[in-house]
Formats: C-alpha cells, structure tokens, sequence
C-alpha cells in the first residue's frame, strides 16, 4: 500500500462522520486512523440509554482532534415530569463541552416507548423542543431511522438478510428483524420521518445508511424537497453497488453536497463490526475496498462487509470534486471542524468558526 492508503486515484483529507468506540477501545482510534489515511473520525456513543456527554470527556480528549465526539440525547424517559427541559439541558451542556453533533438511535420509531409504554414516532412533538435547540446550537444530526426493507419480509430462505453472518454471530438476528411482533411498516416509518425533516427545516438531518434505507427514487426525491437533509454511506455499499448503480452514482453527482463519508465501523469490547475473526483479512483492506468502490467502475468488487451479505458490487467511480464533497468537504462545513493549514490545501472549503482544536 502506498502513501495514499490504497486509493486508486485521490489524493487528500478522509473524515469518517459514522464510527462506534467506548472508552475501553480509544486507543483503537489513532491506529484505525491510520490504517485508513483518515484525518478524523466522529464518534457516535454506542449504549443505551446513553451516558451524559460530559461524564467521559477527560477519557477522550487526549484522542482529539483524531477522535471528535457526537452527543446522544437519552429520549428513554420521554413521556416522564421534566423530561423536554432535561434533554435540552444536556443538549446545550454537551455542545459547550464541544460535541461537534448529534446521535439519535433507530429505538426512535421502532422500539422506544414513553412513561405509559407507548411507540413514541419519529416525529413526536415531545421533542420539538429538542429539534429546536439542536437547530439554534447549528449541530447536525445524524440519525439512524428504520432498518434494511428485507427485514421487514419473512425470514425465508430467499430473503437475502436471512442469513446475515454477522447479526447471527453475535445474537441480534432477531433483535433486528421486523417481519413478526408489534411493529409498523418501514413505510409508515419512512413518513413519520419525512414529516419530522419537513417540520424542521432549520435542523440539520443526516440520515445514516445511504438515507436510511429509502429506495433511490425516493432519497432523491426527498433531497429535491428538503435542503436539510443529507445522508451518509455507513455499512451501504452493498446496497448502493448492488446491481445497476448508474441510478445510485447519479444521486452522488446530483447532490454532491449532500453525501458524507462513513463506515460504520465498530469497535466494542465484544463486539467487532466488521469482524475480523480468522485473519482473512484486515482493516487496510476493509478502507481499500471502499476506496475501490467509490473511485474505480471496476464490477464484481467484494464489498467492505462481507459478513453482511453474500453478493459483489459495481464500483460508481465518482469524479475529483464530488470524492472531495464526499469524504471531507461536506464533514467540515456540517460538523464546522476546523483545519490545519496543511490540510486547508487538501480540502476546498471555507470553514465557520472553529469549536475545537485543528484537525491533525
């Protein structure tokens, strides 16, 4: 591998927006850094309920500006005396120790209930107040709504998520299916989200998972309709490569300014995502095989998680200036993180005002 970390053709800053670490791996964060060629990772905490954002901070400060931090807000006691001024107390606490954004989980939607056991939808007004603060704080957030549309069909043996190696290694096959139990339809999801961007158009929504999991009509559709929406690439590139991917490539060099890089990658005691068990191969390779994806046109490309699904992908081969919007432009000016001035010639961007120290 070269200086440029395997990638066919681009040269300059990776940020990866959509990663998980706790305290016990954050020293996993600058070797991974490195393996990858990546200027800097934003972490979404991966526990629930969540722990305040203040409460680990000393942990994690010596990893900045490797490692930039993202703040969950705990929506477990909605419905509870208090709970709108609380969640907006820690909201505007968390952005003055400097999270740089905002995580909300895929509970909201599907399995989060309020004080009287109820769904709460993804566009409960109990948290317009917190939309709000978030808009008024000029943080985005990243939000995972609704799960792969297979998940919802019956778990037979032509259903290609039915035998996810990874979900079933480690036990959550049945947490993450839909298709039995008191569950809406990813449709119904999908509009209670909609209604949520569009009654918020000030809040910066990032929709994990290549828009979280809509068909590409309508992720197109959507980013026509909503210029606060956005959507990151974490653990979709089986997706956007399946197939014919012209119509997903088109979507990058439509909304260039509205993609931002991500992997997904976990690293959890217990709990691997990829998992590298058996050494068949590594995580230079895992970066390199997204570099493969979005850089070359090359077909029948092993995707970076194999253990998700069992098909290959058509690398969507995007041009010079939409890998720079990609994979560091768009992070820079969403999360405001500011740049050394070595890396402000790798990146062509203007920066707002800085809310933490240079990146590397």
């Amino acid at each position: 591998m070269d200086d440029r970390h395997g990638h066919p053709r681009y040269r300059g800053a990776v940020i990866d927006v959509h990663v998980h670490y706790w305290s016990k791996t954050r020293q996993h964060v600058l070797e991974v850094n490195r393996i990858g060629g990546l200027s800097c990772a934003i972490q979404l905490f991966d526990r629930w309920p969540p722990s305040r954002y203040g409460d680990e901070i000393e942990q994690w400060k010596a990893l900045e500006p490797a490692l930039m931090r993202c703040h969950a807000p705990d929506l477990s006691k909605i419905g509870t005396r208090g709970f709108q001024r609380d969640v907006v107390k820690e909201m505007r606490e968390a952005a003055a120790l400097g999270c740089v954004g905002v995580k909300v989980w895929k509970d909201l939607g599907l399995k989060l209930r309020d004080a009287d056991g109820l769904r709460v939808p993804v566009d409960d007004p109990r948290l317009d107040p917190l939309w709000h603060t978030i808009a008024d704080l000029q943080l985005p957030v990243l939000i995972h709504v609704g799960d792969p549309p297979d998940m919802w069909e019956p778990r037979t043996r032509d259903n290609p998520r039915a035998g996810e190696a990874f979900a079933q290694a480690n036990g959550l096959l049945e947490e993450w299916w839909y298709s039995d139990g008191d569950f809406l339809p990813l449709g119904q999801i999908h509009e209670e989200f909609e209604h949520l961007v569009a009654s918020h158009p000030n809040t910066i929504f990032v929709a994990a998972h290549f828009g979280c999991f809509l068909s590409v009509s309508e992720l197109d559709r959507w980013l026509g309709a909503y210029p606060n929406f956005h959507f990151d690439t974490a653990a979709a590139i089986s997706e956007i490569g399946r197939g014919d991917s012209e119509a997903a490539r088109a979507i990058f060099l439509k909304w260039p300014e509205r993609c931002l890089f991500g992997t997904d990658l976990g690293r959890i005691p217990g709990f691997e995502f990829p998992s590298l068990g058996g050494g068949r191969w590594d995580l230079t390779e895992y970066f390199a095989r997204h570099w493969r994806f979005f850089e070359t046109a090359e077909h029948d490309l092993p995707h970076p998680i194999p253990e998700q699904v069992p098909w290959n992908v058509t690398g969507i081969d995007l041009p010079e200036e939409v890998l720079r919007a990609l994979y560091a432009d768009n992070a820079i000016r969403l999360y405001r993180l500011p740049l050394a001035p070595r890396q402000k010639e790798l990146v062509g961007v203007s920066v707002p005002k800085p809310i933490c120290k240079s990146i590397l």
